[in-house]
């Protein structure tokens, strides 16, 4: 359910009162360096730079608790986590071929792969946000799944923007801006006024009324009928 006026004076931030089942899925550590907080200790800072350092006395704690973490089930878990360079198969080889031998010098067992590990991956944190959203409908160009994480489910555009990001997109706080922009969901500002229009694609939701610009002063609520009929638990509250 939409509280349209407690949407727009929130202007983009996260809503205050929303539920804790938000703050955990937005917060719980992800695999990956610089995805969340870190898997091992406070700060990414106090990572290890470079693939001989784990061989190191220093580096036995970080190695243990690395591969206890129950998100770190194989080496190619604990690169990931531990370099932003995963994209550089040099670099890979290097920290690959340093957590084997780091592992048999600290008495390391390496995790088997499991059914829970598969499965806690592969539920991104959109999907528990969103629940049974139909597939197509869970793209960031949708106007009905962006107004139903900014106004129903209370988070800000910058967590909007990072949730579709985890899917392999590249999404932008300012493109959902634009969308809830749209909708009225957030007032413009003098330069948004004048940035383009956004175009936005598959089923779309608009919001008209008198202090939204460029609604030419019409009150009311269009919402696309087929998207309701794909999607009938789309509810909308218009505020006083």
């Amino acid at each position: 359910m939409y509280d349209i006026q407690s949407a727009r004076q929130r202007d983009g931030d996260a809503a205050e009162d929303r539920n804790d089942r938000v703050d955990e899925i937005l917060n719980r550590p992800r695999l990956g360096y610089g995805e969340s907080d870190p898997l091992v200790g406070d700060d990414y800072d106090d990572y290890l730079e470079q693939p001989d350092d784990l061989t190191t006395p220093e580096a036995n704690q970080f190695v243990t608790e690395l591969f206890a973490h129950p998100l770190v089930s194989s080496i190619d878990d604990a690169i990931q986590e531990t370099t932003p360079a995963t994209g550089d198969r040099l670099i890979v080889a290097n920290w690959r071929e340093a957590f084997e031998r780091a592992t048999e010098l600290f008495g390391v067992s390496i995790p088997e792969d499991s059914d829970e590990h598969d499965m806690q991956d592969s539920k991104s944190r959109l999907t528990e946000l969103l629940g049974d959203y139909p597939e197509d409908m869970r793209d960031p160009s949708n106007a009905i799944t962006v107004s139903t994480l900014y106004a129903e489910l209370g988070c800000s555009t910058n967590e909007i923007a990072e949730v579709f990001s985890d899917e392999g997109r590249n999404v932008t706080p300012n493109q959902i801006r634009a969308i809830l922009r749209n909708v009225g969901l957030i007032h413009s500002n003098e330069s948004e006024d004048s940035e383009p229009s956004h175009q936005l694609g598959g089923t779309s939701m608009s919001y008209r009324d008198t202090d939204v610009p460029n609604s030419g002063g019409n009150t009311g609520i269009n919402i696309n009928s087929e998207a309701v009929a794909r999607d009938p638990t789309v509810t909308v509250e218009r505020g006083e």
